[in-house]
């Protein structure tokens, strides 16, 4: 499946929970065309990250959509693994489409996993979460194997606009813990991983280039509009990539 068709079927499968089980929030909110179109777009930019084939475990997946969007593009390809705190069945339509080896885990910090497991782990919305982000990335560290990535995307930037409005104008709706893209490296380097790229992460100005039906031009264009004009630095989220390593060089 390429980007639309992903789209599509993310939206199927909201559709499918929506009819089959009670809203919540949360679920109302993601499953809105933008909230679709840009978990699609995130997927689309840690693609070249993912290894060849493997095991992959999606870190608090909440309702799976990273391991829905993995089998739909690669089929058989990954052994898939998930977890989170909630029961299975609470997103059943999601889990029986993504078909990963699921846990429901209890504790904080420990995952029900052997050390070196995983290719790769795949962590959305996650780390701002956790007791104590430090811990739960020496954790990641144990259950990755030689060389394995770790993709964390949706990290609350620290300049955010979208924080600001929620913590001091709202007061509601805020996370207690932010990220800065120096701090963030410094963190990960500190649980044994390499950062390979950290970025805010904004489609703005790609939005705007396909607004002005500059589509052919819309990477280019965009790279250098973020540069001249760097309205991204207050976006809402960061995200990164980066590789376990047995030795910090």
């Amino acid at each position: 499946m390429q980007g639309e068709s992903l789209q599509t079927l993310l939206a199927e499968l909201y559709r499918k929970h929506l009819t089959a089980a009670p809203a919540n929030n949360y679920i109302l909110e993601h499953q809105a065309p933008k909230c679709i179109a840009n978990q699609v777009r995130t997927f689309e930019i840690y693609q070249p990250y993912l290894p060849e084939s493997g095991t992959i475990l999606d870190w608090g997946c909440h309702h799976a959509p990273d391991s829905c969007l993995l089998r739909g593009r690669y089929g058989e390809r990954f052994h898939l693994f998930a977890c989170d705190f909630e029961a299975r069945d609470t997103y059943r339509t999601f889990h029986d489409y993504a078909q990963a080896d699921y846990h429901q885990i209890t504790d904080n910090i420990q995952l029900p996993y052997p050390a070196k497991h995983f290719d790769a782990v795949i962590g959305s919305g996650v780390l701002e979460h956790t007791a104590m982000d430090y811990e739960s990335l020496k954790e990641l560290y144990r259950v990755l194997k030689e060389d394995g990535v770790l993709i964390l995307s949706y990290l609350p930037n620290n300049w955010s606009i979208q924080e600001w409005r929620n913590r001091v104008i709202r007061q509601q709706g805020f996370h207690y813990r932010l990220y800065e893209k120096k701090e963030t490296i410094r963190l990960l380097k500190r649980a044994g991983f390499y950062p390979l790229t950290i970025r805010y992460q904004t489609f703005f100005w790609e939005r705007v280039v396909k607004v002005m039906g500059l589509g052919r031009w819309k990477e280019s264009l965009g790279e250098v509009l973020s540069w001249m004009i760097p309205l991204q630095v207050f976006s809402s989220t960061l995200f990164c990539v980066a590789r376990k390593v047995a030795v910090m060089r």
